[in-house]
């Protein structure tokens, strides 16, 4: 029994043996190829988000959400530069001896050598994992913000005159002079299908103290008027 037990070590030792040395010999290269997987994945994630998160499409946002998309946008960039180094660059010299006594100081030397390169390489892949939850979180952050945030507001001062139908109706809640309406224009609606303007209290609001914002329909509009402009 005892030696049927040896003659299936030893059939079984020598392959299992050799695939675990093979393994990690060969342990710098299986680090460099994890690494090329995730930068494969964060690339197109990188794309995607600079697609998403243009200055056009975050062009009518605050500033606050630009400048998180633009960080956004760097950090998924920084993160693929990170693993492109994981993959490509050379880790610098290896410790250890320049030559071997026996064929166990071999061996060693081998296997060091080759736990070294994958230790280099899984340290710089764990950088650029780092920099991903950083990238994660700020583009979270960024759809957050221009989800609730909602377009940045530009107003100026001015005024808008209005068709005689449209200032006669308006006149039962605000009071209009001959046919304008003045107030802080909202700059961003002028291309808009209707055009806002907020009204002083005084003149629209019926007393209660409050500003009021008009939305005065583009076929009522005759011409539109803006300070400083």
């Amino acid at each position: 029994m005892a030696d049927e037990r040896e003659r299936v070590l030893d059939a079984v030792l020598g392959p299992a043996s050799e695939a675990y040395y093979a393994e990690r010999v060969r342990s710098g290269s299986g680090a460099r190829a994890r690494a090329q997987a995730a930068q494969s994945t964060v690339t197109l994630f990188a794309g995607g988000i600079v697609a998403a998160l243009t200055f056009t499409q975050l062009a009518d946002r605050p500033l606050t959400t630009q400048a998180t998309g633009v960080a956004a946008v760097a950090l998924w960039l920084l993160a693929a530069v990170l693993y492109l180094r994981a993959v490509a660059q050379p880790v610098g010299a290896l410790a250890g001896p320049s030559h071997a006594r026996d064929r166990l100081d071999l061996l060693n030397a081998v296997l060091k050598r080759a736990d070294d390169e994958a230790a280099q390489v899984d340290k710089r892949q764990k950088q650029a994992n780092w920099v991903v939850m950083g990238a994660l979180a700020v583009s979270v952050l960024t759809v957050g913000l221009a989800a609730i945030g909602g377009a940045k507001e530009e107003k100026a001062a001015g005024s808008i005159a209005v068709a005689p139908a449209y200032a006669e109706s308006v006149r039962m809640v605000c009071a209009v002079q001959d046919g304008r309406v003045t107030g802080q224009i909202d700059k961003t609606s002028l291309d808009k299908p209707f055009v806002s303007i907020t009204v002083a209290a005084k003149q629209c609001g019926g007393g209660t103290g409050k500003e009021t914002e008009l939305a005065i329909p583009r076929a009522a509009v005759r011409a539109i008027a803006l300070e400083g402009e």
